[in-house]
């Protein structure tokens, strides 16, 4: 699965060292999870299915991570029509990681339009002028294809006609807390859509008494899933993921697995040492 962790195959004499220098660190997932606001979709995997369950339990949905997305939550979701979002209203997934309260939104006109954001007049103004300059998003391809070559006139249609809807339902695969403390969260999307456009959705995260605006810009991981199976299933959807991190304070309660094993390894050597020396 291409970008994904690799899994290799190491002899035992290479285990301590190499999981060392290479292993994740997982940590906790997200706790008490609930839904509120507007509408939402809920996807459940079934094999490399992602199916539509709007009865599916929450937590089942958000254990994934980024070698295994499972299944995922569509905020201000609507079944029928891919570009429709409620813009008023946001639909928020909520919860707490290692005890700390966290807030993963839909977006709102108001988020996209009104909200001044790193020293742009909007949010709007600063991932449109990102996804434009960047090389493999082909936002200026599409925008030329609609008779709109140059920024000012892309983004004046992007703005006028409401383009910003598309991008304001993100489908969120997992929320995690690394054990370095950094927070991940995963976004399905497409992995070649037909529009030629690789981007991600854009999720609202509330965190640490800070407001981030999370997207991915260019070609997706390979999520190994696909909305092929059940009612309004398209054959394409989710076959992608981005995933979007936010840095944070390391646990002090949960060691990296990299950092057990490697102990693990080191004190099975000093053992082997110990038992050798007594042979001679």
């Amino acid at each position: 699965m291409s970008g994904l962790l690799q899994k290799t195959l190491l002899s035992t004499s290479a285990v301590g060292i190499s999981l060392l220098a290479t292993a994740p660190a997982f940590g906790a997932g997200l706790t008490g999870a609930t839904l509120n606001g507007g509408s939402y979709l809920l996807y459940e995997q079934q094999g490399t299915s992602t199916v539509l369950n709007n009865d599916a339990d929450l937590a089942t949905l958000l254990q994934g991570d980024i070698n295994a997305p499972g299944g995922n939550i569509e905020l201000s979701g609507i079944l029928g029509d891919a570009n429709a979002a409620d813009i008023n209203n946001a639909t928020t997934l909520s919860g707490f990681l290692d005890g700390e309260a966290i807030t993963v939104s839909s977006l709102t006109k108001s988020d996209w339009l009104y909200t001044p954001y790193q020293g742009y007049n909007s949010f709007a103004e600063k991932w449109f002028s990102e996804a434009w300059n960047h090389s493999d998003t082909g936002l200026q391809s599409w925008f030329a294809d609609q008779g709109a070559t140059n920024y000012t006139s892309a983004f004046s249609a992007f703005t006028m006609f409401g383009g910003y809807a598309r991008f304001s339902d993100p489908n969120v695969n997992y929320v995690n807390q690394n054990s370095n403390g950094d927070v991940s969260i995963g976004l399905a999307g497409h992995l070649n859509h037909d529009s030629g456009l690789q981007l991600s959705e854009v999720v609202k995260v509330n965190y640490g008494g800070e407001t981030h605006f999370l997207y991915g810009l260019g070609e997706a991981l390979a999520s190994g899933l696909v909305n092929d199976q059940g009612e309004g299933a398209d054959g394409v959807s989710h076959s992608g993921l981005y995933n979007l991190t936010i840095p944070g304070e390391p646990s002090t309660d949960i060691p990296e697995p990299s950092t057990m094993l490697g102990l693990l390894a080191i004190g099975g050597l000093f053992g082997l040492t110990k038992r050798n020396k007594s042979n001679a």
